[in-house]
């Protein structure tokens, strides 16, 4: 079968495609790596690395926090 006529995204596909991405990382409001990560917090240093501050999605809820790419 031609791979570029295939819907990858088929409802009767057994394990359809997702739509977007899941990230996977380190959440560091409950300390521990979890699925559908999302920055809040980027820490940016002029003469040394920065970090950022990541939550799941459980965090964000508890929390009431907002992604840093929502903010205005």
């Amino acid at each position: 079968m031609n791979e570029s006529t295939q819907d990858q995204n088929a409802e009767n596909s057994p394990t359809p495609a997702r739509a977007e991405p899941m990230t996977y990382g380190y959440c560091s409001w409950h300390r521990g790596y979890s699925a559908g990560i999302r920055a809040i917090e980027v820490v940016e240093q002029g003469s040394g690395p920065g970090g950022v501050q990541s939550a799941c999605g459980r965090c964000f809820e508890k929390y009431d926090l907002v992604p840093y790419a929502d903010r205005p």
